[in-house]
C-alpha cells in the first residue's frame, strides 16, 4: 500500500487534514462542469476577453476542459486536418474556400498544432482562441486575409504561453 504525504495543521486540539479540502474545494463541481458544457461559446468569448478562469465555476469548469490532453489533442487534429484540407485538391464541398492565407502560414499552423500537442502547460485563453479560430467558419481561417490568419495565430500563441 503507498503511503500519501498528508499536510496537517493542529492547534487547539483539532487536526485538519488539507488532502480532502484540496480535491473538493479545487474541482468544479458537476453542475458547474455541465453548465460548462452547455454555454461553452458564452465562456470562450469570456476567456478570450481575459476573464479570469478562477471567478466563477463555470469559466473554472471550462479552462479545465479546455487545457486537459484530450481537448488540446482535439483541437491539434482540427488544426492538421484545416491544413490538410487545404493542401488537397480544390473541392467543391470543401469547408476551406480560402487556401492562400492557410497555405501562406503553415508553419506556424503545424507550430501550433505542435504546441497544442506538448504536455506543456498551456492557458485557456490561448486555446478557447484556437477553438473559435476552427469553429468559427466567417473567422480567418475560412474568410479573410494571410495576414489577419498570422495576427490570430500569433495571438493565440501568445495567449497560450503567457
Amino acid at each position: 500500500m503507498l503511503q500519501q504525504n498528508r499536510t496537517t495543521a493542529e492547534g487547539e486540539g483539532h487536526t485538519v487534514v488539507y488532502d480532502r479540502f484540496t480535491t473538493s474545494t479545487l474541482s468544479p463541481g458537476r453542475a458547474a462542469r455541465l453548465i460548462a458544457r452547455l454555454r461553452h461559446y458564452t465562456l470562450d468569448r469570456e476567456l478570450i476577453a481575459g476573464a479570469d478562469p478562477a471567478s466563477s465555476p463555470q469559466l473554472a469548469a471550462r479552462a479545465a476542459r479546455l487545457a486537459s490532453t484530450r481537448e488540446r489533442t482535439l483541437l491539434a487534429e482540427g488544426v492538421e486536418r484545416l491544413l490538410t484540407a487545404a493542401q488537397g485538391p480544390q473541392r467543391r464541398w470543401l469547408a476551406v474556400s480560402g487556401r492562400e492565407p492557410l497555405l501562406a502560414n503553415s508553419a506556424a499552423l503545424r507550430d501550433l498544432a505542435g504546441l497544442l500537442r506538448s504536455s506543456t502547460p498551456l492557458y485557456a485563453r490561448g486555446i478557447a482562441i484556437v477553438d473559435r479560430l476552427l469553429t468559427d467558419g466567417t473567422g480567418p481561417a475560412y474568410f479573410g486575409s494571410a495576414e489577419c490568419l498570422q495576427r490570430e495565430l500569433r495571438d493565440a500563441r501568445r495567449a497560450m504561453c503567457g
